[in-house]
């Protein structure tokens, strides 16, 4: 069985755990040193232990998998590359800057993924809460290489208890996902509300304004989003009605949430475009306001 290094064994992460182990010996790299591995996911009516370890070295990995927090990649990533720069490796976290920079740092091996799967962490469980498919495959702009590509389709070959499936345009997808997270992210954490909250009327108006910014900003980069972004909005935030976004969790921990990993790369493609986004402007600083003071 191949040996996967997967680093940032959270709620997805161990969702995707669960899945590697069906068919490959999975181990985690200890990213940070509080690190406590969680001991099973409950998925439906079953509790499904997780088979994995730490380790320290990195001895005979076959492939690394990075499902960290988008503003810990380049941290976690950085002690790795050099040794296994000769691995195919697949980064899934939430932005678009993290993804770019690894690819920089490992042309041709890094494949993007982006993942609909819903799931919490709750003590040494990890709760799968809402089923959905992860999609993995080779950035427009950074094209990975063939052995790298046969890894990929390789592991969406594979039987588990996910969908995973093989994407030719992950750009598009990737910023589909960001496009839809930059509008439910940033109101649910400044509000403190669950997702479902935004399909209330008092929310319509500021939705309306942020789908506003983020198409014109689409359409400047030749970027296709649905012209309904909105109404794609409303159905994320109803589908995952009782979820709260990342940057909520973020908020409510005391932490520094993904804003600029988020709401950053739009932020800088509108300024390359000279384009004027107030509303996305306005939630970005609203966002960097509720981040905890650095002493």
């Amino acid at each position: 069985m191949p040996a996967i290094l997967l680093v940032g064994p959270g709620a997805i992460g161990g969702l995707i755990a669960w899945h590697l182990q069906h068919f490959a010996i999975t181990t985690v790299y200890p990213h940070r040193d509080d690190l406590r591995l969680p001991l099973a996911v409950v998925s439906g009516t079953g509790t499904h232990p997780l088979d994995w370890t730490q380790v320290e070295r990195l001895d005979n990995i076959d492939a690394v998998v990075i499902s960290c927090k988008a503003t810990q990649v380049e941290r976690a990533a950085q002690p790795l590359l050099a040794t296994l720069a000769h691995c195919p490796w697949l980064v899934l976290c939430n932005g678009m800057g993290p993804q770019a920079w690894l690819s920089e740092q490992l042309p041709g091996n890094v494949l993007w993924a982006s993942t609909t799967e819903g799931a919490g962490r709750c003590g040494a469980e990890i709760r799968h809460r809402g089923h959905g498919e992860t999609r993995l495959g080779s950035p427009l702009n950074y094209p990975v290489n063939a052995s790298t590509e046969q890894w990929g389709r390789w592991l969406v070959s594979q039987t588990g208890p996910l969908t995973l499936r093989w994407e030719t345009d992950m750009t598009t997808v990737l910023w589909r996902k960001l496009a839809i997270n930059a509008i439910i992210n940033p109101i649910t954490a400044v509000h403190r509300c669950l997702n479902g909250a935004l399909t209330e009327p008092r929310w319509q108006a500021d939705i309306a304004q942020l789908s506003d910014d983020i198409l014109r900003i689409a359409r400047a980069s030749q970027i296709s989003l649905p012209d309904d972004l909105a109404a794609a909005v409303l159905g994320m935030a109803d589908a995952t009605r009782h979820n709260r976004s990342s940057m909520l969790t973020d908020i409510e921990a005391g932490r520094h949430t993904e804003i600029d990993t988020i709401i950053g790369p739009l932020l800088i493609e509108a300024d390359r475009h000279g384009l004027s986004v107030p509303s996305l402007q306005y939630w970005y600083q609203a966002v960097i306001r509720l981040h905890p003071i650095i002493r």
